[in-house]
């Protein structure tokens, strides 16, 4: 008697062995039948397949029925037996959702979220500052790095690398400090504060004058915070070295060709040179 290696594995993925299956199979095909008429069905030594009999029974999927001196062996019904693996697993997944449950950290919520006045805008700095952890990029107007100043001076004795680009020279202690001299139109319109705390959260706010707060969000997205992270890092990048070649004839062909490629697809201000004098005539 040999059966297809689809009912075999139908069986042995809820805990049957090979020769467990084979035995129920056998039972199913004949019920009331001895041990050894099983064994000798199956082709397989009638003292194993005892064993197997005996486990089934066991495990509640095989009935002895003891007539006089035989031992006769029938297979529990299909459908009590799926009816039994269903309710086994849904236990079985419970208690796995309940014990893991327990061990997993709890999903964070990232999203954008609107600041909505000056008071929450600092609040929300002096909060994202203290959480910092490895690195703070921060470009803003000089009156707003100064109000920002005791914080990530702060930070930076903590030990956290702090780079600051703004458009005055300013000791911070323990800081790095960038610094773009406006042209004869003074920086771009308005005032801002772009902070990034390490790659994972930032914050954006614009000052229409130097005290009305036109609008400001904090973002926690990692995905999104990664991409401002590198794009202040590039523009800081960028912009230091115009500001530092600017006098120097020797890097006028590559500042040429970086100019000619900003200026290219700087879409915001169509006279950038007006705004900095890093884009002097030289570039």
């Amino acid at each position: 008697m040999i059966f297809s290696e689809n009912s075999i594995k139908a069986l042995t993925v809820f805990g049957l062995n090979n020769l467990e299956a084979n035995v129920y199979l056998a039972l199913l095909k004949e019920p009331g039948i001895t041990g050894y008429r099983v064994g000798k069905n199956l082709g397989k030594a009638v003292s194993n397949v005892y064993q197997a009999l005996e486990s089934l029974v066991k495990k509640g999927l095989a009935i002895l029925h003891c007539e006089g001196k035989d031992r006769r062996y029938s297979a529990v019904p299909v459908k009590e037996i799926i009816s039994r693996f269903k309710s086994d697993l849904e236990a079985k997944s419970t208690n796995l959702e309940r014990e893991l449950k327990n061990l997993e950290a709890p999903q964070v919520d990232t999203s954008i979220y609107r600041i909505d006045n000056q008071a929450q805008l600092f609040s929300k700095i002096e909060a994202l500052v203290s959480q910092s952890r490895s690195t703070i990029l921060l470009t803003a107007d000089p009156f707003l790095v100064k109000r920002v100043q005791p914080s990530i001076e702060q930070a930076a004795a903590r030990g956290i690398k702090v780079l600051v680009l703004t458009f005055e020279d300013m000791e911070l202690a323990g800081c790095e400090s960038l610094k773009l001299t406006p042209g004869k139109n003074g920086a771009w319109p308005g005032h801002w504060i772009v902070m990034d705390i390490d790659g994972i959260q930032h914050l954006i706010a614009f000052f229409k004058k130097p005290d009305t707060l036109t609008h400001a969000i904090w973002c926690n997205d990692q995905y999104v915070s990664y991409w401002i992270h590198f794009g202040m890092l590039a523009d800081f990048t960028l912009m230091t070295f115009f500001e530092e070649t600017h006098e120097k004839d020797e890097f006028s062909e590559i500042r040429k060709r970086l100019f000619t490629l900003y200026s290219r697809y700087n879409h915001s201000h169509p006279d950038v040179k007006s705004l900095y004098t890093i884009f002097d005539n030289r570039s």
